[in-house]
């Protein structure tokens, strides 16, 4: 039995690089939690254009109008290094999610026009099947 196997390495390089963000963030990456912390995934995800959201957490309770909501917030990540700016956002997701429901409704309409057409297809060929390869189907080509 191998004492040095693949495993292994992966376990200690893990260990590694657990220690060593730990270290970069000690106020913010729990020894114990490391990166699991869902907080600081979202935050270290890549962005894919410069100007971007990322969710810190929602609300599962409707909010009556006109309420005071207060936040505590602490500045844990810089932006300063890359020009960067902060503000937070309270929202509403409609039923599809997102910003807004036009993506998220055609979405939905295109999947019931696919859904629809390939029903019509699937009764064409119940009705009247279609043999693979049925030569009635080819045309010649003309030599000239």
């Amino acid at each position: 039995m191998r004492k040095n196997g693949p495993l292994t390495q992966t376990i200690v390089a893990s260990l590694r690089v657990h220690s060593t963000i730990h270290k970069t963030y000690p106020n913010i990456i729990n020894p114990v939690e490391g990166v699991l912390n869902e907080h600081f995934i979202v935050w270290m995800r890549t962005a894919t254009l410069p100007r971007f959201r990322k969710l810190y957490g929602w609300i599962n309770q409707s909010i009556p109008a006109n309420t005071v909501l207060e936040f505590e917030i602490t500045a844990n990540w810089d932006v300063q290094s890359f020009k960067g700016q902060k503000a937070l956002l309270v929202s509403t997701t409609y039923a599809m999610g997102g910003k807004n429901d036009v993506l998220g409704s055609l979405i939905f309409w295109i999947g019931i026009t696919f859904f629809a057409v390939g029903a019509l297809f699937g009764l064409k060929h119940a009705w009247k099947p279609r043999r693979l390869g049925d030569p009635k189907y080819l045309k010649p080509i003309k030599e000239e």
